[in-house]
């Protein structure tokens, strides 16, 4: 009971420090939490990209809290610290409190735990969801029980409506089965999981029939972009990611417990390397063709990251000095992830320019959201990058309607765009990256340049936006998008 108290402890002073930082620290939203946030505030059974689940968490948490960002974020920070404390319980029953311990608190520290306790992407609900699934799956398999079953389904029909990765829990089930209650494979129980799976699911497929499946249609053009093999850049580069996400060196942790559960066939092993592994083996194979981003393959780093933590109490056991150093570098690097200025105040700026900080994707949109407001009266607004029509959905004042006019493939925003009849013979506000291009003038009669808006970041300008008056809008978007 003390381990828990502490690990509670630990894992509530994690979600202040979460809480706090959102609230203090001089960072926007990312544009893909913008526009999931925009899409709750047109609730539907699915989305162009996405399942729905992200859009109707953030229906509820800003319907709570306001169109804020602590509204938007506070769902992973809630979600990370309850897996957190039901990951303790399920630890502690199948090994130990230490591990248990160890478990709930150690994956704060790793890099890819950090980015999806902070940021309302999809990847935070699947993450969630794709962990109790695997859990229950566990002690399904252990008893054979038709409720766990059922839950089963539930869970991982929640996870389908977070992110469609969540269907590698079938194959995955299917093969743990196989390898280690091969009799399962004859009993109804588990199939019946498939039917709360199914019903959950249902509505994605009926709005996707109703769209001529225009979500697979996206998911495809994602597998085949850019496609040649074999792309060794893309891989390494897929790889380097994968080693950051774990923190570098719990990475290595994570694949010497994948060798170890292949070489001794431990159950409870052989299940963290089989929810684990093949989804890495999977996106790495995609990587030698494509490129392939970090994110796309965290979520098999939820049992990853247990794996890993069992070998690093044995080396707790083994050398509490090694253990301590594994931890403060970790924790080094959770902390220069969070406060990247640090790196320009000890003079390492070389190790993480401003052009390169991830960071950057999150500044500047506020002070932007400004500008336009006191450039508009009642304009509407519209961009021809779906980023920044959402950011300024959010950050403009009265959180207007905001459209995007297709240059390139299409988004959740060409979905949208029959509400532009209304704005016939009336201005609007263009804001793009560029220049403006000749197919927008040709909607409205005349055009003029307002502002340049620079971001500075880290002492350095690391994007520049143009704002634009246009006047006498014809009342349609003549778009021509190139793909899905």
């Amino acid at each position: 009971m003390k381990l828990f108290l502490s690990a509670l402890l630990i894992n509530l002073l994690f979600l202040t420090f979460r809480v706090f930082y959102v609230l203090l620290y001089p960072i926007d939203l990312s544009p893909e939490e913008a526009q999931y946030w925009d899409w709750s505030r047109h609730l539907d059974l699915s989305y162009y990209s996405k399942p729905p689940m992200v859009a109707y968490l953030n229906f509820l948490s800003t319907s709570l809290l306001g169109n804020t960002e602590l509204g938007v974020r506070i769902t992973p920070i809630v979600l990370s610290f309850l897996l957190s404390v039901v990951v303790f319980f399920f630890v502690r029953e199948v090994l130990d409190e230490r591990v248990a311990f160890l478990a709930s608190v150690f994956p704060n520290l790793l890099i890819g735990e950090a980015i999806n306790s902070l940021l309302m992407t999809t990847d935070a609900p699947l993450l969630f969801f794709w962990g109790l699934s695997s859990m229950l799956i566990y002690k399904a398999v252990q008893r054979n029980s038709l409720s766990l079953w059922l839950g089963v389904g539930v869970f991982a029909g929640l996870a389908f409506l977070s992110k469609y990765p969540a269907v590698f829990l079938f194959p995955l089930t299917l093969l743990y089965i196989f390898l280690v209650r091969r009799e399962l494979l004859l009993s109804p129980k588990p199939y019946l999981s498939l039917i709360p799976a199914f019903l959950l699911s249902l509505p994605v497929f009926l709005w996707n029939t109703q769209r001529d499946f225009i979500s697979f249609r996206h998911v495809s053009s994602l597998a085949d972009k850019g496609a040649s093999f074999p792309n060794l850049s893309s891989f390494l580069e897929f790889l380097g990611g994968q080693v950051l996400l774990l923190s570098v060196i719990p990475f290595f942790f994570m694949a010497y417990g994948w060798w170890r559960a292949i070489r001794s066939r431990d159950r409870f092993l052989l299940f963290l390397t089989l929810y684990s592994l093949p989804v890495f083996l999977f996106f790495s194979v995609l990587a030698l063709r494509k490129k392939v981003y970090a994110n796309w393959a965290g979520f098999g780093y939820f049992t990853g990251a247990i794996l890993a933590v069992i070998f690093l109490e044995n080396l707790r056991r083994r050398s509490s000095k090694l253990f301590y150093a594994v931890v403060l570098f970790c924790f080094s690097l959770t902390v220069l992830l969070h406060f990247t200025p640090l790196l320009d105040l000890l003079g390492l700026s070389s190790l993480l320019p401003p052009r390169r900080d991830p960071v950057k994707v999150m500044v500047g949109w506020e002070e932007l959201g400004r500008e336009v407001s006191r450039m508009r009266k009642d304009e509407f607004i519209f961009s021809t990058a779906y980023q920044i029509s959402a950011e300024l959905a959010f950050y403009v004042d009265g959180n207007p309607r905001t459209y995007v006019f297709h240059m390139g493939r299409r988004t959740q925003y060409f979905l949208w765009r029959e509400g532009l009849c209304r704005y016939r013979g009336k201005d609007a506000l263009f804001v793009t990256y560029g220049g403006l291009p000749e197919r927008i003038k040709r909607h409205f009669k005349s055009y003029e340049f307002l502002k340049e808006v620079n971001v500075i970041w880290r002492g350095e300008r690391v994007k520049s936006f143009r704002v634009y008056r246009l006047k006498d809008f014809v009342g349609r978007f003549d778009e021509v998008p190139k793909g899905y």
